[in-house]
C-alpha cells in the first residue's frame, strides 16, 4: 500500500464522507442531534489526522511548528444570521493549516472534504485592498520569481491558479503589461481538486503533506509583502 499504511488505518474517512453526505440530505437540528455521538467519533479522529499532517509539514515548513490542529479546523456550524440559506451545518470539514490557524490573513494551505468536492488549496483569499495592492506589486516587482514558482513542474502538476479577477487593468499598473492576468487578480490562489478515494485509498495524510510541499514556495512567495 502506498504512503505505509493500511486501509484499516484511515477507513474512518468512508464513514466521515458517508456522515457528510447523509447530513447533506438530513441539514436539520433534529437530525444531526439524534446523530451527534457519530460526529463526535468522527470529528475526533479527523483532527487527529490533520495534526499528524501539520506535524508532517512543519518538516518543511517551520511556521507550523507548535500549530494545534484545532486552532486550524473550521466548525460544522454556519453562521446563517445573514445567510438566505438557513441550513444550520457546513456538509464537509475543512482547516487552514497556517500559523495562527483559520484567523491568519497570510498565504496558507487549506484541506476540504467533502463528498464529490474535496480538495487541497492554498495561498491568500479576498484580501482587503490595501494587503491586494502590496500582493499585485510584488508580483510585478518580482515577475521572474513569480513565474519560476508557478510554472515549477511540480507545481503545474498539481496546482491551477484560481479566484476572481478584473476585466481591466487595475489602476496604478501598465494597461500594456504582458503579465496582466497575474495582476488583474483579486485574490491569491491555488486549487487541486481530488476525487473522494484520495482520502480513503491509503494514508492521505501522508499523501497531502507531500502535496503540499509544492504549495510552499507559492505561500511563502505571497508571505513576503508582511516580512517587507
Amino acid at each position: 500500500m502506498k504512503y505505509g499504511m493500511t486501509m484499516e488505518d484511515n477507513a474512518y474517512v468512508g464513514r466521515l464522507f458517508d456522515f457528510l453526505g447523509r447530513l447533506a440530505m438530513n441539514n436539520n437540528r433534529e437530525w444531526f442531534h439524534g446523530n451527534k455521538a457519530e460526529f463526535d467519533e468522527l470529528r475526533a479522529l479527523w483532527l487527529n489526522d490533520i495534526q499528524r499532517l501539520i506535524n508532517l509539514m512543519s518538516e518543511y515548513d517551520e511556521t507550523l511548528k507548535g500549530v494545534d490542529a484545532k486552532e486550524c479546523a473550521y466548525r460544522i456550524y454556519r453562521d446563517i444570521r445573514f445567510s438566505p440559506n438557513k441550513q444550520p451545518y457546513k456538509i464537509y470539514f475543512s482547516a487552514v493549516i497556517a500559523k495562527g490557524g483559520r484567523k491568519t490573513l497570510k498565504g496558507c494551505y487549506y484541506l476540504h472534504m467533502q463528498p464529490g468536492d474535496s480538495g487541497l488549496h492554498g495561498g491568500i483569499w479576498c484580501p482587503d485592498m490595501p494587503l491586494l495592492t502590496r500582493l499585485r506589486h510584488e508580483v510585478e516587482d518580482n515577475i521572474d520569481e513569480f513565474l519560476s514558482v508557478v510554472n515549477n513542474v511540480e507545481f503545474k502538476k498539481r496546482y491551477r491558479l484560481t479566484g476572481d479577477s478584473l476585466k481591466s487593468m487595475p489602476k496604478g499598473f501598465d494597461k500594456n503589461s504582458p503579465y496582466g492576468e497575474y495582476l488583474k487578480m483579486k485574490e491569491y490562489l491555488v486549487s487541486m481538486p481530488v476525487d473522494d478515494d484520495y482520502f480513503t485509498a491509503g494514508d492521505w495524510v501522508a499523501r497531502a503533506a507531500e502535496d503540499f510541499k509544492y504549495m510552499k514556495p507559492f505561500n511563502d512567495f505571497l508571505n513576503y509583502v508582511f516580512d517587507d
